[in-house]
């Protein structure tokens, strides 16, 4: 049996313990999630010592993901709830899809936002692996 390796999540931005306990949760010990800062966690991912960035901030916006894009580069990066845009599984799907590994939302999104990013992320590792996913 193939043994994956478990996919690392840093989670930055307010409440950043909360939504890497969350991710952690919603990752069924698929994933390793960690509380950084939001340039500690954006430098991780740019090495290659943790896998995905999610971050928060009020607008979903602006601090959310403003060291990750200035790290990462803005292709890596996408916004996927603001208070006025409901975070949407089609929207995190195609974000995944496009290879973006840093998701930005607002605070108030985060119970919704964080399941479905990880949900996202691993059915996509599982259709790279050739295992069906638990869409």
């Amino acid at each position: 049996m193939n043994e994956t390796r478990s996919i690392r999540v840093v989670a930055a931005g307010v409440d950043a313990p909360t939504m890497a306990r969350i991710a952690q949760d919603a990752g069924g010990g698929r994933v390793e999630a960690a509380a950084l800062g939001d340039m500690q966690g954006a430098r991780l991912v740019k090495k290659g010592q943790a896998d995905y960035y999610i971050g928060t901030c009020w607008s979903g916006g602006g601090g959310a993901l403003a060291a990750a894009t200035a790290i990462l580069g803005a292709k890596q990066v996408g916004i996927v709830g603001t208070p006025g845009m409901v975070v949407t599984e089609e929207r995190v799907r195609t974000m995944v899809g496009e290879g973006r590994i840093a998701f930005g939302f607002a605070y108030e999104q985060t119970t919704t936002a964080i399941p479905l990013i990880i949900k996202e992320i691993l059915a996509h590792r599982d259709a790279q692996e050739g295992r069906a996913g638990d869409r």
